[in-house]
């Protein structure tokens, strides 16, 4: 549940808690490890978008600066569905159900 929530606090950073879970607590059980692994499939899957954004606030900073704005709200929007989808996550998890993302690039079995 904790490497769900880790998006909700850390936003560009949450895949680091995903991955120290990930790999201290694999082989304790495989609900943790799946649940570890989709948290940590999402939080790297979300780094694309944070690059994109990150990089469209700041070259509009340097080059279009009134409209430098719109790189905040990707950002913002991102973030939330972040929230949005590691709290679903997380209750779902806490319920013992496992949870997939509907958005997610599977780089970690």
């Amino acid at each position: 549940m904790i490497a769900h929530l880790s998006g909700v606090i850390l936003a560009c950073f949450g895949w680091l808690p995903a991955l120290v879970i990930y790999m201290v607590k694999r082989d304790d059980s495989p609900f943790v490890r799946h649940q570890a692994s989709e948290a940590l499939n999402f939080q790297l899957t979300l780094l694309i978008p944070y690059l994109v954004a990150w990089v469209v606030y700041i070259g509009l900073g340097v080059f279009a600066p009134p409209i430098s704005w719109i790189g905040s709200v990707l950002v913002a929007v991102i973030w939330v569905a972040s929230i949005t989808l590691g709290v679903l996550a997380a209750l779902s998890a806490n319920r013992g159900n496992r949870y997939r993302y509907p958005v997610s690039i599977r780089m970690v079995k």
